[in-house]
C-alpha cells in the first residue's frame, strides 16, 4: 500500500491533535495488534539480515563478538556506547540500590545483565540500565545470562532511545510478571517518572531535587539528588 504526501501530513496533523493520553492508548494499539511485527528502532540492523534468529544463536554472537546487542523477535540490534553523564546516573542508581539492598533477598544488576520475556508469542531480551530482581538464586539462575523475575527496571533516557524506552519498552516490559515499577530517567535535565503496576502504569514525573523514589517493589528510597550526583 503506497500513501501519498498529502495522506501522510493529514496523519501527522491528526496525531499532533490527541491528547498524550490518546497518544500512548494509540501506541499500545498499535502493538498490540496482530500483525505488526515488533522492532527496535534504536540503532541500525546490525547482523541476520531478513533471517530470523534463535535465542541461542543470539545469544553466541553476543558472546563471540563483543558487541551488545538486543533481541526483537528473531532480529538483532546493535547497542551505541553510552555518554559519560548516562554512566554517572546509571552507577548512582546502581549503587544506592546496591547499598540498600545488601543482605536482603533482592539484589540490583547493571546493563550487562540482559531480561526476558514474551510479547504475542515472541521473544524479546532486553538490556535495561539498572534491574532488580529478588531470589533466591540458584546456581541454574546464576549461571543464565539473563533474568526473567524483575520487580524493578530502570532505562536512562538517550537520544537515540527515548522514543523506544517511553513506547514499545513501556508497554512491553508490563509483561514481567513479577515487575511491579519502570522508571524512566533523564539525562540532561533532573526529571525521573515513575511506573507502577498498582497504579494501573500511570506516569508520576518527579523534577525537583529533593523528591524521592520511595520504592513500593524493594525497600528502597533514592531522592533526585542522589540519582544525579556528578552528573549535572
Amino acid at each position: 500500500m503506497t500513501i501519498s504526501q498529502t495522506e501522510i501530513q493529514a496523519i501527522k496533523q491528526a496525531l499532533r491533535q490527541l491528547s498524550r493520553i490518546e497518544r500512548e492508548d494509540l501506541a499500545e494499539w498499535i502493538l498490540d495488534a496482530s500483525g505488526f511485527e515488533l522492532r527496535v528502532e534504536e540503532t541500525a540492523l546490525a547482523y541476520g539480515g531478513p533471517r530470523r534468529l534463535t535465542v541461542e544463536e543470539y545469544l553466541e554472537l553476543d558472546e563471540a563478538d563483543g558487541v551488545r546487542y538486543e533481541y526483537v523477535a528473531g532480529q538483532i540490534f546493535a547497542m551505541s556506547s553510552p555518554l559519560i553523564r548516562h554512566e554517572a546516573i546509571a552507577a548512582n542508581l546502581v549503587g544506592h540500590f546496591h547499598n540498600q539492598l545488601r543482605g536482603g533477598p533482592c539484589k540490583v544488576w547493571s546493563s550487562h545483565t540482559k531480561v526476558r520475556l514474551q510479547v504475542n508469542r515472541e521473544d524479546i531480551l532486553y538490556m535495561p540500565d539498572v534491574m532488580v530482581a529478588c531470589g533466591p538464586f540458584t546456581d541454574k539462575i546464576l549461571d543464565e545470562r539473563y533474568l526473567t523475575n524483575p520487580c524493578v527496571v530502570v532505562e536512562v533516557l538517550s537520544a537515540s532511545t527515548e522514543a523506544i524506552d517511553r513506547r514499545e519498552k513501556a508497554l512491553n516490559y508490563r509483561h514481567l510478571p513479577l515487575l511491579e515499577e519502570y522508571l524512566l530517567v533523564a539525562q540532561r535535565s533532573m526529571e525521573v517518572t515513575v511506573f507502577r503496576r498498582s497504579e494501573d502504569w500511570s506516569p508520576r514525573v518527579m523534577t525537583a531535587p529533593e523528591d524521592v523514589f520511595d520504592s513500593r517493589a524493594v525497600e528502597v528510597k533514592i531522592s533526585l539528588a542522589d540519582i544525579y550526583d556528578g552528573a549535572r
